[in-house]
């Protein structure tokens, strides 16, 4: 069985990407899945939270830039938290795959290396930048599916109807079965109006792709950079909106 690629995007930042797809990643390997994480975005913050490291520094040389320029030898890239969560990192050069030139398209590096591993997972789950460049263009082209990213303020739902534009883009030039799996709702604060009324507009306007489960914006996740995943004593709180999401995610999926 091939796994499945699922992209967590938006050009807007902020949105909540990072955490979720990390989220995303976790939460399916703490049910069985076997999950690889990548981490397409320079900041190298999923790389962070997965590694249990702020020292991104330790990666360089050895990151998913290598690794797909490397594409033969991807698996040697791969790292291991535990039997069923593996993550190939990033760091700040990530960036400089914009400037290769080669035999294979820039954008479609990523899928040429993944192939090589697709067999030995259930599901590929890839952070992207708050951006629509060669990383992101990389992690569209490479995925079955796009979760769309929205936080519940307007310059992310401005962002939405572009980011939409860029998915027919990809599926036009390479990509054809690329499916938008949903649009998640984060960051959302019940006691702000504008935050309900613009998750009330989004919902009017694209229906079904809205998934039911919103993410509130909550303390217990904000911290989740600082107390990590593997030893965190908010854990259950500050994924717990995020695991019905992923229950959404499977029954999509499937």
């Amino acid at each position: 069985m091939t796994a499945t690629v699922i992209s967590f995007s938006l050009q807007k930042g902020g949105v909540g990407k990072t955490t979720t797809s990390t989220l995303a990643a976790f939460l399916l390997s703490q049910k069985g899945y076997r999950v690889l994480a990548i981490d397409m975005d320079s900041q190298a913050n999923m790389t962070q939270v997965l590694s249990d490291s702020d020292d991104v520094k330790q990666f360089k040389g050895t990151t998913i830039r290598e690794a797909m320029l490397d594409r033969e030898n991807f698996k040697s890239y791969i790292r291991i938290v535990n039997d069923h969560l593996h993550y190939v990192p990033a760091d700040d050069y990530v960036v400089l795959l914009s400037d290769y030139q080669g035999e294979v398209p820039r954008d479609e590096l990523l899928i040429a290396a993944l192939v090589n591993v697709l067999d030995e997972y259930d599901f590929v789950i890839i952070d992207t930048p708050p951006n629509l460049g060669t990383q992101t263009l990389n992690a569209l082209m490479a995925s079955d599916h796009v979760v769309v990213m929205f936080e519940t303020a307007k310059y992310a739902y401005n962002a939405i109807d572009r980011f939409l534009e860029t998915i027919n883009s990809v599926r036009k030039y390479g990509n054809e079965e690329l499916n938008i799996l949903g649009i998640l709702a984060t960051l959302s604060d019940a006691r702000r109006s504008d935050n309900k009324e613009l998750l009330e507009l989004v919902q009017e306007e694209y229906g079904d792709l809205i998934f039911n489960t919103v993410i509130p914006r909550r303390a217990a996740i904000g911290r989740i950079p600082v107390y990590g995943l593997y030893d965190n004593p908010e854990l259950k709180a500050a994924t717990e909106h995020h695991a019905k999401f992923i229950e959404e995610v499977l029954t999509r999926v499937n």
